[in-house]
This record gives structure tokens, C-alpha cells and sequence, in this order.
């Protein structure tokens, strides 16, 4: 049996944006902190957590207290969810991933799980926004780990014991950004791109081996699932 691993912002879902901003305006708005860098790719961990975490340190020079991080999550949260009814294009699926999503729960020789930097809380509003089916599908979050590679060796523990079986033969990353790359090749695991554009060109730069547009060819995905490679180390940046 063979295990597929989605990342969700960006890659199942198209949300991006809108959490960049609700994150930055709950920040400012639950924290009090106003120069927030929205460019995830310079926090040592791009996710939730591990993002949240440096942010304190470097502002108040100590990690949030647990209770901190609770009315956070909850500040975030509730602007994300008026965002998504305020603006309905700021939540949805990624074109296809619905029915991908379907075919391969349904497939005789895949199995899939959620790796996502969100936390739990924030993903499943994201989830149920765009409509995709994923109860039951076993799932890691920011709430797991600050790392990203420590969130998909979660899922993939957790879609062993879902799925009841011992091994995977083998086990594939889906996502959408510079950091799911990277995390994919210090896990020695197949990575599979989605983005178009510059996006697609800047996973193919830091070594993914094939980028999809979007799920709307299934076949498309199904064979880039089976044919992708563990990312190739590179040179400099873009």
C-alpha cells in the first residue's frame, strides 16, 4: 500500500492569502504587535507554531505561555472564519482536489493523509469552507510539532495505525511551497508540486522532480504520484 501526504494552504486549498493576512491582522489586533514579516520563508519553522513561537522570542524574548497561544488560535480563527464568509473566492478548493481526494480514498493501491502547518482548529474551518471531504483521514497540524518535518512523520505514524498496516511501500508529499520541498528531501521521501507560474518554477528550482497545475487531471496525478522523486539538493536561490 502506498500513502499520499497533502499539505492544505495552497495546495488543496486555495487560502493563502487570506491566512497570511488574518494571521498578521490577529497579531497586531490579539498580541499587539505590528511589524509582523509576512514572508514565511524567513522563519527557521513555516508553520503556525513554530512561526508564532519566533515571532514572541524575538519581540518579548520568551515563548508564548500556553494561554497566550490559546487566545490566539481563537483571535485567528474567528478572523479567518469572517474572512471566509465576508470574501467566499478567499476559501476554496484547490481546482480538482475534492474529487482527487475521493478517487484515491476509493483507490485499490493509495491511501492518504493531512500534514498541514495550520493548526488543528484553523485547518478544519479551511476544510469545511472549501468543501473537501476528509473525515476519518488521518491528520498532523502546527499543534503536533513546530517542524514541519516532525508534522508529516506524524501523519504518516498516524495513517499506519489508521489504515492498520505496518509499512507503507511507499510514501509521497504533496505541497506547494519552498519549505515542503525541503521537507521532503531531509525525510529522503517523493515530493509532488502544485503551482502554476512562478510558483511551479521556483519548486522546480529547489528540486522537485514534477509540479501540477492544480487536480483536475486525475490520471495526471496519479501518474505524478507514482513517478516522482525524492527533491534534488540545489544550488542558489532564485
Amino acid at each position: 500500500m502506498q500513502l499520499a501526504i497533502f499539505d492544505l494552504d495552497g495546495t488543496l486549498t486555495r487560502t493563502t492569502r487570506a491566512d497570511a493576512a488574518c494571521y498578521v491582522r490577529a497579531m497586531r489586533e490579539g498580541v499587539g504587535i505590528l511589524d509582523i514579516d509576512s514572508n514565511w520563508t524567513t522563519y527557521t519553522h513555516s508553520t503556525d507554531s513554530g512561526i508564532t513561537a519566533e515571532i514572541f522570542q524575538t519581540h518579548f524574548r520568551r515563548p508564548p505561555t500556553p494561554d497566550e497561544i490559546a487566545r490566539f488560535k481563537e483571535q485567528f480563527v474567528g478572523l479567518l472564519a469572517e474572512t471566509f464568509r465576508r470574501e467566499p473566492d478567499s476559501c476554496r478548493e484547490m481546482a480538482g482536489a475534492a474529487a482527487a481526494l475521493q478517487r484515491l480514498r476509493a483507490h485499490a493501491q493509495w491511501r492518504i493523509a493531512l500534514a498541514t502547518g495550520s493548526w488543528r482548529a484553523c485547518a478544519t474551518l479551511k476544510v469545511q469552507t472549501a468543501g473537501l471531504d476528509l473525515d476519518g483521514v488521518p491528520a498532523a497540524f502546527a499543534d503536533d510539532s513546530f517542524e514541519r518535518e516532525e508534522i508529516i512523520a506524524v501523519a504518516r505514524s498516524r495513517a499506519l495505525a489508521c489504515y492498520r498496516l505496518s509499512d507503507f511501500s511507499r510514501v509521497v508529499y504533496v505541497g506547494d511551497a519552498p519549505w515542503d520541498v525541503r521537507a521532503a528531501r531531509r525525510l529522503g521521501i517523493p515530493f509532488l508540486g502544485i503551482g502554476g507560474g512562478r510558483k511551479a518554477e521556483r519548486l522546480l528550482h529547489d528540486g522537485a522532480s514534477e509540479v501540477l497545475q492544480d487536480f483536475s487531471d486525475f490520471e495526471g496525478v496519479l501518474r505524478g504520484l507514482n513517478q516522482v522523486t525524492v527533491p534534488i539538493t540545489t544550488g542558489a536561490a532564485l
